[in-house]
Formats: structure tokens, C-alpha cells, sequence
């Protein structure tokens, strides 16, 4: 009944009024809740069984003296004031008299209310039993529904003959002390009902009372298990609930060793009225319920509702002391439980709608594939032949075209390959397959086709062998025997390890010929042997560890075999490899040849098999002098990791690794700047490479690009978690892979030049107290060197002289050191830098005058593209450029050379300094530029040079890092050219 009242606005105890009534909007939304369990049927049922109560026979006894069925209709609908405005009074009836035996009922809702079906339906139930209330049989009612009610047109039955009325007439005193008797019998019989329901009905409050205590206070056991709340809520539901006076709940117990004591009261204690106590045990005694009874209440009929209760308030105590880290732990685990079967249960639904539309959507799938093929055969073919033509063309065998070119023509051939497999396969899908027959020599195809794909054996390290007892002819399609030995052919070479061997034989029995494929592989699973020759089933990963194939080849031969009349299967061996036999029927050698159509020549490499080695390069140098950045590329396939290799080699260092273990050993080298990896590779996927790349030291900041040939939300998402900052569906545009490339590794710098600036920040107190101490020595030699000049002799400070020099150096480096402590002070308290425009020339000139120190014994070599101007603040970068000459004279030590080179880019200008010292490991490379990190021995550094550098220029709007080109370590300074 409760579920009935959802929504409605309504209560139970309302509905239980018979005095009561209730607006039409909330009558609508329980009639509507019917829904959940009744067809029209049972709705017009429930009409009619309406007017089969006992109610109704008082109704039935008067009507039957009084109304035919017509008069009884119009009685009931009268408007206004007819039964069924007593009922419901927004309903507006009208009725309209069309024979004797039939009338027009409409019933209408006016605006403002909203028409209820339900209702509807139901009346109809109504007036169709209405004639059984007079004796009649059940009359016959059609409804019509209106926008704004129904229309009901009821046809009833006939009514008595003449000869029945006259005799109804002389029998009407009879009938009426008839009537009169039956509806005493009628009263007394529901005045019977009415004390057994009102007996019933108090029973059942009873009960109710009970079980709805008892629930609340169970709610107790699963709900909150404060113990000073759960014991508010036991005295609350004892007085609201159980309809006691007043409450008394007292707790006296120790719990491991604890003392628990509470006192909690609820109501009021009636005067004169005895006090009922209970003990409160769960295996020990907890304390006591203590509750008084209204005074005009049953008391025994209360102690056994206190009885009834009290195990329940004794288990939300115990539950309450002892149990709450036990009850959160079992609710959480009850709540993932319930999350967990929520999603099965979703999960499932969807699987089974979706296996229920497989089925219909097979042969539409089927024929969208043979149209869609047959539209890629041309530009395939287009392809092919303009491949043909390049090589014709071409000028010189630079073998990078003629790698590319080969490529090309791979994947074409491989495409139109399938393409037309998948043609063949609906074709015979659809029982039309075309197969020109004539005498064939099956040993003479078989033997070419083996001879031919030798190559591809040997590069692979199989053993490919061929034996037969001579010649056995059969009445078949060249072509079509092609594909079926090509197509077991390149499953055995690609499940086959290296050295192991394939053997085909050839043979014949006195009506067939036959021919098996044996090889020393990885075998077939037993429960893929049961779909083997089924469409797009594919097993277990070939030796090399790639998906083998589109699932097609073996479908198709199967097809294929049929068509000639012949079968096919295949069996795992002892050995662990398999065995494919397929059967044909023989025919006589001098039968006549039937017409053949076009060849189509098949070879290893239309099934991804190469016929001669492919290079394994690990590391490719860029095409620039100086990359920009160090790429790991990891990608299982040989062509296409060479290719996008060569395609990023022209702007950045990239190492090459053949699956996911190789690319992480790989990271660990050689510490890339960004990760570009397959999804699905052998021993480690991509999703795993890219988490435990993320995880290594160092990695931290540098992207993850995934390439995925499938596009799911789920590889999607996986990849994501993982620590993936972008993926790329294959094919792709190289420039896209290009672009994405140079925006992550723009963002990567962008994180860099933070996390540094958060580093060095930390510096900024220390620097600047160092400045400060540093003016007052520098100001102390300035102002000391006029006095000096004044007690020296005139001739010994003469211009030339020694002590004329040394006095001008000294006056230079101490305002040198004070413009620097001032552009310190400014720069650390985070003033505007005091920049001047001045030419890189000049700069140059001066940072090599000051490093010329370090420079002793070391070979200095220019490369300047760039000596134009530069606007930066000059002290704080002749420090910069300083401190790396000055580390890389020091690396390279006596007898070595350092280079500084420069040049031009678009508004900046690059300053690179590489010297011919042992460089920086791969792990170091990020930990140099912190601060107080230095490689240097005791006493010869401080580790603040190049940490405090990396801070000065990114305050200029450049950038300092570290790369390798040519093996060697070169530091890189970026500086925008224009302030």
C-alpha cells in the first residue's frame, strides 16, 4: 500500500479514513502507480469486482425494485447529483439515450485537471457489471478516449418480455418482503463483516505497533552506532513508536575494562501507573529498559510488546559499545558489494541487448563490407601502379627513397590483400561465389608457391620444405588454390620460432589428392579449435609477438575449400605444432580446361612477411647539428618504427626500442625528454611502459604520447591514468604527430621553467644578503683607491707603468662587483631588471676577458652566426655566460678545447657552449641546475652557479638546459633578442 502512495502527496492513514477524501492530482498519482502491476485487463477486473461486494448488495435489492438498467444508468450519471458526482465531484457526466438498449456515456475533467487512463479504464469496468446489480447479464461497453475524458458506448441487454412484467407486477408484494428479507439477511451479514474487520483490524495495529518499534529500533543495528544517540533513538521509538508514557534507558557495564555508564529518559510519567523494567543482555548484561504505560493501555499487552522488543534494543547496544569499527567495515563492504552487482547487473543488460541485434545485423554488416571493399580496390591499384612508376623514374637508388617506396608498396599490398579476401568471403556468404574450374597439377602450384616463399623462410630462420609423390590433378580455381596454400602458408611461417621447420606435402589416394602443412610452432589452443575456421577468430600472439593477422585467411579458406567440393582441418601435434590437411577430389588429367580469369599473384609480403632482413637501428642523430630535444620511440612493428624514427630524426635525437621492456631499459639510459609509444606491443603494452616510465626518476614532467590503431574509450582512458598526456590514432598525418610532439614539449618547458622558479626561490634570501655584504667591501676598495693614488709617488703611477694597470683593474672589478651586488639587490627583491640593449659581441669579449683565468691551457673555438644585439640586464648575464665558460674550461681541463657557438632564431638568440671533457650523465642532467648540487671536488664550487643562472635567465624570458648531440653534453642559453 505504501508503494500505491508514492508521490501522491497522501498517507497511509488518510486512505484508511473512510471520512477522509482527497484532491484529484493525488488520486491521478496513485492510479498511475497501479501501473507497476496491472494490464487494462486487470484494471477493468478491478472495476467490475467494484460492484461484486457486499456493499453493494443493499444497493442491488432497492435497484431492482425501482430501475431498469437504462433508468439505473441514468440514475447513477445524472449531473449534478447522481452517484457518481457523490464520488467524484470534478467529473462532469453527460448521457445521451440512443435506443432502448443503448446509450452514450461521457465522462470529462474540465481544464485545470489532468485526464487520468487509469480511471477511465477502470469505470469501464463499472459499467459493465452494473446491469449484473439488477439481475441482468454484464453489458457490453466500447470505450473512446477524449482529450479531455471518455466516451463509453455501452449496449445492455434486452429487457423482459411482456408476459415477465405483468408477472413481475402480481408479484410485487412478494417480492418487495423478498427484498426486505434479503436486505436484512444483507445488513446483518455486513454488520458481521464489520466486527470481524474492526477485530482484525485492532489485532494488526497491534501487530503493526510491534513489528514498526521493532524496525526502529533495528534501523538502530545498521545505522548511526554513537551509542548516546542510538539510546536517544530507543527512548524516542519507545514513546513515538510503541505509545509508551515514558521511557528509562540506564547502561552499567564494562567492556574491556572500560566502564560504560549512560542514563537517557524520554516523556512523562503518568501518576498511579506501575513501572515495567526489562533487563538489557546481549551474553552479558548491558543494563535496564525501564518504561510506564499510558493509563488507559493494556498493561499485559504492553509487557509483551517490551518483551518482544527488547532483543532488538539489546543488539543495537551491544552494537553501539563493542562493534563500530567492525559495523563500518562490514556497511562500506556491503555498500562496494552492492556498487560492485549494480554494475554486473548493468553490465550484463547491455551484453544481452547487444547479443540480441548481433545476429540481425550480421548480413548487413556483411554486404557493407563487400561495398565499401569494392571501392577500395581502385585507389589501391592507383596506388600500386603510381608506386611502379616512381622506381621507374627514379633518378638514383638513394636509399631512402627506395625504402619508402618499398614500404608504400607493402602496406598496398597487404591492404588489397585483404580487401579482396574480404570480397571472396561475402561472396560466399552469400552462396555466389565465383570460382573458374579447370584441371590443375596440385603438386605443380604447390611446388612453385613453396619455391617462392623460401626467401621469407630463410629470413625468418625456418627450415621451408617440400616433398610429394607425384603428380595429382584436380578439377580446381588456380587462383583460388593459391590463397588456400598462400594463406596456410604464412600462419605456419608466422607461428613457426626461429629454427624450427615447415614441410608441405603433396599427395593422392585413388579419388582424391591432398596436401598438408606441417610445422614445428606454438600449436592451437583447444578451445580455439572449435572456431578456428570462423570469421575474425584469431588465437594466441605469432613467435614475434604481434597479433597475427585479421582473422580472414582461415575463414577463407575454408569457404574456398568448400567451393571445390573438398575439406579442411587441423590437428595440434605431439610436438607442439600443427598439422592443416586440406582434401580435394582428383579428376582425369585430360579433362578439358574451362576458361580462367586474371591471375592474382600473392606473396609473402601481402601477408606482412618480409623476404629480406630489416634493419634493428636503436639510436637515430638528427639531421640538425643540435637537436631540440631526445625522443623514446617504442614501437613493435620494424617498417613503421623506422619510418616515424627517420620522420622525428630530422628535428630531434631519437632512440628506438622494439617493445615496452627494451623502451623502459632505454629510458633508463638515456633520460628522454618525451615518450612515444604503441599500445599494443609484446611483453610490456604501452599502458604499462608509460606508468613505469612515469615512475622513474627524472620522468616526472616529461610527456607520454600514445599511438593506438583503435580508438576506444577504454584504451582511452586506461592510457590517461597510466600518466599518457595526449594519443594519436594510426594512420596519422605526420604533421600532426609533428605538432603534438612540439606542444608537449613546449608545456614540458613551460613545467620546467616553474618547478625551477620554485626551486630557486629559496635563494632569493641568501642571494641577497650576499649582495649586500658584497657592496661593502667593494665600496671600501673604491673609496680607498684615490687616497692610494695621493700617498704613491707621481712617476710610479704614471700611465703605463705597473701600478698604474693594477690600480685600474682594481677600480674596474670593484665597481664590476658593486653593479652586480645592485642588479642582485634588484633582481632578488624583484625589481625591474635594468636592461640596455648591447651587441653579443661585446658581451663575449668581456665574459672571455674575465673567465681568461680558467681558460689557461684550454683551446677556445668560436662559431658565431649571431653577434647583434641583445637586450638583457649585462652584469647578471656576463655572470651567466661566465659561470658555463668557466665550467666548461674546467671540464675540458689542460689541453682540451671548449666551443661557443651562436645563432639566430625567430626573436631569440641561442648561445650554446660544448667542450671536449667526459660531459654529464644521463641521471645528472636535471640534478646540476638545483641548488648546492655540484660535481666538483671540495672547495672548487659551491653549487649555486648554475642553479642561480637558470634563475637570471628565466627572468630575462629565456631558457637554460642540457642536451646531447654527438655523444657530447652542450648547455643551451635562449635570450629574446628584443626587450
Amino acid at each position: 500500500m505504501e508503494s500505491l502512495l508514492e508521490g501522491s502527496g497522501v498517507s497511509l492513514e488518510t486512505i484508511r479514513t473512510k471520512e477522509e477524501r482527497i484532491d484529484w492530482p493525488n488520486f491521478v498519482e496513485a492510479m498511475r502507480n497501479l501501473r507497476r502491476w496491472f494490464t487494462d485487463d486487470d484494471l477493468i477486473e478491478i472495476g467490475r469486482s467494484l460492484l461484486r461486494t457486499p456493499a453493494t448488495r443493499f444497493a442491488s435489492v432497492i435497484a431492482r425494485l425501482l430501475f431498469s438498467p437504462m433508468e439505473f444508468y441514468a440514475w447513477t450519471f445524472k449531473p449534478g447529483s447522481g452517484l457518481g458526482n457523490q464520488w467524484f465531484t470534478c467529473v462532469e457526466p453527460s448521457l445521451k439515450m440512443l435506443s432502448a438498449t443503448e446509450l452514450e456515456l461521457t465522462l470529462r475533467v474540465p481544464e485545470g485537471f489532468e485526464p487520468c487512463s487509469e480511471f477511465f479504464i477502470i469505470t469501464r469496468g463499472n459499467f459493465i457489471e452494473m446491469p449484473a446489480l439488477l439481475g441482468y447479464p454484464p453489458a457490453k461497453v466500447e470505450l473512446e478516449r477524449t482529450s479531455r475524458g471518455a466516451r463509453y458506448h455501452v449496449t445492455v441487454p434486452h429487457g423482459a418480455s411482456l408476459l415477465t412484467r405483468f408477472r413481475r407486477a402480481l408479484l410485487w408484494p412478494f417480492t418487495a418482503r423478498a427484498a426486505a428479507g434479503e436486505l436484512k439477511a444483507a445488513h446483518e451479514e455486513l454488520q458481521w463483516r464489520y466486527e470481524q474487520l474492526e477485530a482484525a483490524q485492532q489485532k494488526l495495529d497491534y501487530q503493526a505497533t510491534k513489528l514498526r518499534t521493532a524496525h526502529a529500533v533495528s534501523q538502530l543495528v545498521h545505522g548511526d552506532i554513537d551509542l548516546d544517540r542510538t539510546l536517544n533513538a530507543i527512548a524516542r521509538a519507545l514513546v513515538e513508536e510503541a505509545g509508551f508514557a515514558a521511557c528509562e534507558v540506564e547502561i552499567a557495564t564494562v567492556v574491556d575494562g572500560i566502564t560504560v555508564k549512560r542514563l537517557v529518559q524520554q516523556g512523562t510519567v503518568p501518576p498511579g501507573v506501575a513501572m515495567l523494567e526489562r533487563p538489557c543482555k546481549a551474553g552479558t548484561k548491558l543494563g535496564f529498559v525501564r518504561v510506564h504505560p499510558r493509563a488507559d493501555s493494556d498493561r499485559a499487552e504492553r509487557e509483551e510488546l517490551l518483551a518482544f522488543i527488547e532483543p532488538t534494543i539489546a543488539m543495537a547496544v551491544d552494537n553501539a559499545i563493542s562493534y563500530l569499527v567492525v559495523e563500518e567495515y562490514r556497511r562500506g563492504l556491503e555498500k562496494r558489494v552492492e556498487e560492485r552487482t549494480a554494475e554486473l547487473a548493468q553490465a550484463r543488460d547491455e551484453l544481452a541487448a547487444t547479443v540480441q541485434h548481433l545476429e540481425e545485423a550480421r548480413e548487413v554488416r556483411e554486404r557493407i563490407f563487400a561495398n565499401v571493399n569494392h571501392d577500395l580496390r581502385t585507389p589501391l591499384s592507383l596506388i600500386l601502379l603510381a608506386v611502379s612508376d616512381a622506381r621507374v623514374r627514379q633518378k638514383s637508388n638513394e636509399p631512402t627513397t627506395t625504402r619508402a617506396l618499398a614500404a608504400i608498396e607493402h602496406g598496398a599490398r597487404q591492404l588489397l590483400r585483404m580487401v579482396d579476401e574480404l570480397l571472396l568471403l561475402a561472396e560466399g556468404r552469400e552462396g555466389d561465389i565465383k570460382l573458374w574450374m579447370a584441371p590443375c597439377d596440385l603438386t605443380e602450384i604447390v611446388g612453385q608457391l613453396v619455391n617462392a616463399w623460401k626467401p621469407a623462410a630463410r629470413t625468418g630462420g625456418i627450415d621451408l620444405g617440400f616433398e610429394t609423390d607425384g603428380h595429382a590433378v584436380v578439377r580446381g580455381d588456380r587462383d583460388a588454390i593459391e590463397r588456400i596454400v598462400t594463406n596456410l602458408l604464412s600462419n605456419a611461417l608466422k607461428f613457426t620460432p626461429k629454427g624450427g621447420r615447415v614441410q608441405v606435402r603433396v599427395a593422392a589416394t585413388a579419388q582424391h589428392a591432398f596436401f598438408e602443412v606441417r610445422d614445428t610452432g606454438i600449436g592451437i589452443d583447444a578451445e580455439l579449435r572449435k572456431r578456428l575456421f570462423g570469421r575474425f577468430e584469431r588465437g594466441r600472439r605469432s613467435v614475434n609477438g604481434k597479433v597475427a593477422g585479421s582473422g580472414l585467411g582461415l575463414s577463407l579458406v575454408k569457404e574456398l575449400v568448400t567451393g571445390h567440393g573438398g575439406t579442411v582441418d587441423a590437428e595440434s601435434l605431439s610436438d607442439g605444432g600443427t598439422l592443416f590437411r586440406v582434401v580435394l577430389p582428383l579428376v582425369a588429367s585430360d579433362a578439358p580446361a574451362a576458361a580462367s580469369r586474371a591471375r592474382v599473384s600473392l606473396g609473402p609480403e601481402d601477408y606482412g612477411l618480409a623476404t629480406a632482413p630489416i634493419g634493428n637501428r636503436e639510436l637515430y642523430e638528427p639531421f640538425a647539428e643540435t637537436p631540440t630535444a631526445t625522443l623514446l620511440l617504442a614501437e613493435d612493428d620494424p617498417g613503421l618504427r623506422e619510418r616515424i624514427a627517420l620522420m622525428l630524426s630530422e628535428e630531434y635525437r631519437v632512440i628506438a626500442a622494439a617493445d615496452g621492456l627494451s623502451a623502459l631499459k632505454l629510458a633508463e639510459l638515456h633520460r628522454p625528454d618525451l615518450l612515444v609509444t604503441d599500445i599494443s606491443m609484446p611483453g610490456m603494452d604501452g599502458v604499462e611502459l608509460t606508468r613505469q616510465f612515469r615512475a622513474l626518476a627524472g620522468s616526472r614532467v616529461a610527456p607520454v604520447l600514445l599511438l593506438t590503431a583503435a580508438g576506444g574509450i577504454g584504451e582511452r582512458l586506461s592510457g590517461f591514468e597510466a600518466g599518457a598526456v595526449d594519443y594519436i590514432l594510426k594512420p596519422f598525418e605526420p604533421a600532426e604527430l609533428r605538432a603534438r610532439i612540439r606542444s608537449q614539449l613546449a608545456l614540458r618547458t613551460l613545467a620546467l621553467q616553474l618547478l625551477e622558479s620554485e626551486k630557486l626561490a629559496a635563494l632569493g634570501t641568501l642571494s641577497a644578503g650576499l649582495a649586500h655584504e658584497m657592496r661593502n667591501p667593494a665600496n671600501g676598495i673604491v673609496n680607498a683607491i684615490d687616497p692610494l693614488r695621493a700617498v704613491l709617488p707621481a712617476d710610479a703611477i704614471a700611465p703605463g707603468t705597473d701600478a698604474a694597470e693594477l690600480l685600474l683593474v682594481i677600480e674596474q672589478c670593484s665597481e664590476q662587483i658593486g653593479n652586480l651586488s645592485r642588479q642582485l639587490l634588484g633582481f632578488r627583491r624583484g625589481a625591474a631588471l635594468e636592461k640596455q640593449s648591447i651587441t653579443l659581441e661585446h658581451l663575449l669579449r668581456r665574459v672571455k676577458a674575465t673567465a681568461q683565468p680558467a681558460l689557461q691551457g684550454v683551446e677556445l673555438r668560436e662559431r658565431l652566426e649571431y653577434a647583434g644585439p641583445v637586450s638583457c640586464a649585462e652584469p647578471l648575464i656576463a655572470q651567466v655566460l661566465t659561470n658555463l665558460l668557466d665550467n666548461a674550461a674546467y671540464a675540458a681541463g689542460r689541453g682540451g678545447w671548449v666551443e661557443v657557438r651562436s645563432k639566430q632564431a625567430p626573436d631569440r638568440v641561442i648561445l650554446e657552449f660544448e667542450d671536449s671533457g667526459p660531459g654529464v650523465p644521463t641521471e645528472m642532467r636535471e640534478r646540476i641546475f638545483e641548488p648546492f648540487f655540484t660535481t666538483k671536488p671540495p672547495g672548487a664550487g659551491n653549487g649555486l652557479g648554475l642553479s642561480t643562472a637558470r634563475e637570471i635567465v628565466l627572468q630575462h624570458g629565456g631558457s637554460l638546459g642540457i642536451h646531447e648531440a654527438g655523444g657530447r653534453t652542450v648547455f643551451r642559453v635562449e635570450l629574446p633578442i628584443a626587450g
